[in-house]
């Protein structure tokens, strides 16, 4: 507080206290021993005394009481704040018809936990002004207080049905009372009421469809029901110029839900122009920026949070997240290390190191981090881990798990992934799924199909679980049962959006191109955001390219490019697909680098690439990044092919010789539905050419 005010605040208490003493010296004989008015022994004591109106008398305690409690407030002094009680009671003796007194008393009551107290007090006060809205508003808000985790403390006994109850009365005596609506509404929603809640902020859209609080109070309510797209559609409408910061704040957390980072920046950005000093705002605007890919402007709001504060360490950690994408590796290193230094035990930090090391290509360094986060954070005793604990532990063991796997050690992400079981329901269900698609990974079809009947047996109710399984028994020729099992997940809601593309999925496997199309048709007329439509084309695109239709193909992957310039797996498609037919060769490679800037340890992408400079010609280069892929991917069949390729071109035919034997001996690993029978032929021919030549060869005379 200013000085200025201090002095203020302190002349006004010495000319109170004098009016006071002056009162006190004037009392009536009747006065107690210790100098005290009866009739502020009265108030304190509770008993009953006659008391003439007096306006004048009423507003002298107020201002007393007003100054009590401001004092009381700032130097924290319990003492003060119950002279304050006591002189507005006094001040209620003298106009006891004053709602405004009565509010004040009760907000007094509330401010210092006497709970009991000011519930009385406001539901006296409306029961004798039943038309005084802000009686009833601050009726409303003190039981909110209550019936809300925030105070730390249960609610009296019975306060819920109180609460319900008066509002019910209270609408029933005046049915057009937007305030009051809204007011049993959140009561309804503290009670867990959400039926009635909707009910009755629908009956308040209704009379005032305008209404912004109403709108954004549903809306509120369906972010609390997951009903993320109810909730956009709602804030949409009142979302405007004068919107409510927190209107358009609510507006990007639901967009945030459903993964529509782009549109949630929007709505961020049109918060912080109402509210630019908000952290936070700012905050969830970087956020969203970075990732819907808008890297620069998300680096911006970053850097703005760092001014403003140096030891902010979640800017420095979401700085080095922009620096990773930007893949400016040493930049991002720094933003870590400066938040390492700021807060040293903060594991977030150091997953965020690993996943750093991880995207340089740093496996062993990446494992070794999350190791040693598990290693530091783990239990020796038999002490449980707390649920955020155990929550924090799933995700590094899935994280180690992953980087298992992606190093080729399938027993090393199946010992990750199975500790991850015991760790709650939700990590347990992830975890089934992780060592399910690990047996697959290693080529363990039967073990994954085990697993998987006996997860969905545990978890009947996973979605995720039962698409693995229909996948699963596809891939292992049951592709009816797999499309049997999937179409009984359908429930005509924005859901069925995965089924569906899981349904196409399977249908391109078995080259059922026609119902492919079908599927994802549905698919796409669930698809909202650009990303989904974006996968749409994408998977149009390929089942065009797979019946080698490649005009149609490639106009889809352009469409999905329009809307994904970004998209890796889009760009690797395409440019691979030219590659494989020779044409576009310039625009293929710089498609597919671009592809590799994105992601760049991703072995097909590797291979797209190595194969798109074996069609120009270019031969080392060619054979060095199809050997990095190898290293990626060593068992996959077109890699092996590829490179047996470049050593056949190159006169090194035993070296070719060696490769085609080892891509078909992958192609009998894989499940038949995998296999494509016509590259194998061609794998044998070009196997049985190698062959005659090398026979050629040791025929022929030695100089």
């Amino acid at each position: 507080m200013k000085l200025g005010r201090l002095w203020k605040l302190a002349c006004i208490w010495s000319v109170l206290a004098a009016l006071a003493a002056g009162q006190e010296n004037q009392s009536p004989a009747g006065a107690a021993p210790n100098g005290v008015s009866p009739e502020r022994a009265a108030a304190a004591t509770g008993s009953e005394q006659a008391f003439k109106p007096d306006k004048g008398q009423a507003y002298y305690h107020y201002s007393l009481g007003h100054l009590y409690q401001e004092r009381g407030t700032i130097f924290n002094r319990p003492d003060l704040l119950a002279q304050a009680i006591d002189e507005l009671k006094l001040a209620l003796q003298y106009d006891p018809s004053s709602s405004f007194l009565s509010l004040e008393l009760a907000d007094l009551y509330a401010t210092t936990g006497r709970w009991r107290n000011a519930l009385q007090e406001a539901e006296d006060d409306v029961t004798r002004h039943p038309d005084d809205l802000a009686a009833r508003k601050l009726l409303g808000r003190l039981y909110l207080r209550l019936l809300t985790a925030e105070r730390g403390q249960q609610a009296p006994e019975g306060v819920q049905e109180r609460a319900i109850k008066q509002f019910e009365q209270v609408l029933e005596r005046d049915a057009n009372d937007i305030s009051s609506y809204l007011i049993l509404a959140q009561l309804y929603r503290a009670a867990a009421q959400n039926a009635k809640a909707e009910t009755t902020l629908k009956k308040a859209i209704a009379m005032q469809p305008d209404s912004a609080e109403a709108s954004t109070n549903l809306a509120l309510l369906y972010v609390d029901l997951g009903q993320y797209r109810a909730a956009i559609d709602l804030l949409k409408k009142v979302a405007n110029d004068k919107a409510d910061s927190q209107v358009w704040n609510t507006l990007a957390y639901a967009y945030e839900q459903i993964q529509n980072f782009k549109e949630a920046s929007t709505a961020y950005s049109r918060a912080l122009e109402s509210d630019p000093d908000n952290v936070s705002f700012r905050k969830g605007l970087g956020q969203a920026l970075l990732l819907s890919k808008q890297y620069d402007e998300a680096l911006a709001q970053f850097q703005v949070l760092i001014e403003a504060n140096p030891r902010d360490v979640e800017s420095f950690l979401r700085l080095s997240q922009v620096y990773r994408a930007q893949q400016k590796y040493d930049l991002a290193r720094q933003s870590l290390g400066k938040a390492s230094e700021l807060a040293p035990d903060n594991l977030d930090i150091q997953y965020n190191l690993a996943v750093l090391a991880e995207t340089e290509g740093k496996m062993p360094e990446a494992i070794g981090i999350i190791q040693k986060i598990l290693d530091s954070t783990a239990k020796g005793d038999s002490s449980p881990y707390s649920p955020q604990e155990k929550a924090n532990r799933a995700i590094f063991l899935e994280k180690l798990g992953f980087l298992y796997r992606d190093a080729g050690n399938f027993a090393g992400a199946e010992n990750a992934f199975r500790q991850m079981l015991a760790l709650g329901k939700d990590s347990a269900i992830r975890a089934e799924v992780h060592l399910i698609e690990t047996y697959q990974a290693n080529k363990q079809n039967d073990k994954a199909l085990e697993a998987s009947e006996k997860a969905v047996k545990q978890y009947p109710e996973s979605r995720e679980l039962l698409v693995q399984r229909a996948s699963l028994l596809a891939l292992t020729g049951r592709t009816p049962a797999g499309i049997s099992l999937l179409k009984t997940l359908l429930k005509n809601t924005a859901e069925d959006r995965e089924v569906w593309l899981a349904v196409a999925r399977i249908y391109q496997q078995e080259k059922q191109f026609d119902q492919a199309r079908e599927s994802v048709a549905k698919a796409a007329e669930l698809s909202e955001t650009d990303e989904e439509k974006e996968y749409i084309h994408f998977l149009y695109g390929s089942i065009w390219e797979r019946q080698k239709n490649f005009g149609r193909a490639e106009a889809e992957f352009r469409k999905a490019l329009e809307l994904g310039p970004d998209s890796a797996m889009t760009l690797n498609y395409l440019g691979y697909m030219w590659a494989d037919q020779g044409i576009h060769l310039d625009e293929a490679v710089k498609y597919i680098q671009r592809a590799l800037e994105i992601e760049p340890n991703s072995g097909a992408y590797l291979d797209s690439l190595g194969w798109a400079y074996y069609k120009q010609n270019r031969m080392d280069l060619a054979e060095q990044y199809l050997q990095k892929a190898i290293q990626h991917m060593g068992t996959d069949p077109a890699i092996l092919d590829h490179l047996a390729e470049v050593y056949y071109k190159t006169d090194r035919i035993r070296e070719a010789q060696a490769k085609w034997k080892a891509a078909l001996e992958a192609w009998n690993r894989l499940p038949k539905s995998e296999v494509d029978e016509e590259e194998v032929a061609k794998v044998q021919k070009k196997l049985k050419e190698a062959n005659v030549k090398l026979a050629q060869e040791s025929k022929e005379p030695r100089p």
